[in-house]
């Protein structure tokens, strides 16, 4: 925005309070020295304030959008969308799942996209994991936990391919003199 030439102030303001200084003396309000006086100090003011630069108004910055995974609105969000009103397994968590399964063979070379590929997750996971994981429809939590639990298993030390973990308790810790500790 450009501001207006100082003459053209003076003239838009002078004006004005020339006939403002006219009417109060003329009317007796004021005698002619404190009207003329008044109207100098309006008039001062007035082009001072149109003189005077508002500056550049800095608007508050965005807060910051930092979306990490597994980050808290995550948690929530999937805690919320992790089943249907129907008590199936939401599409999101079911998104989820077989997205890890896929980054999980994909470590292992194997990608279930390909006949040869379905063949070795078959080997690996099972049969039933591998088309449950590959089938569109709507899963029980029950299937979503095996399927959980075989790729949790090909991350285990095992004698061969997709052997189960064992369900037992660990054994107790004991301290080097022989006796457990609490």
């Amino acid at each position: 925005m450009t501001r207006p030439r100082l003459p053209r102030a003076l003239l838009t303001v002078a004006l004005p309070a020339l006939a403002a200084v006219a009417v109060l003396a003329l009317t007796g309000a004021l005698d002619l020295l404190h009207a003329a006086l008044l109207v100098v100090v309006a008039a001062t003011a007035v082009v001072l304030w149109r003189r005077l630069d508002d500056g550049d108004e800095v608007p508050w910055p965005d807060p910051p959008v930092d979306r990490r995974e597994g980050a808290r609105n995550d948690v929530s969000e999937l805690g919320w969308a992790t089943f249907t009103r129907s008590g199936a397994v939401g599409d999101r968590v079911l998104r989820r799942v077989r997205g890890l399964a896929a980054a999980r063979l994909a470590a292992d070379g194997v990608d279930l996209a390909t006949p040869s590929g379905r063949d070795a997750a078959e080997r690996l996971l099972g049969a039933d994991v591998v088309a449950g994981l590959t089938a569109r429809r709507q899963v029980a939590r029950v299937e979503v936990h095996r399927w959980l639990d075989a790729i949790e298993a090909l991350d285990a030390p095992a004698s061969g391919p997709a052997a189960p973990r064992p369900a037992t308790t660990p054994a107790p810790s004991v301290s080097p003199a022989g006796r457990p500790r609490p």
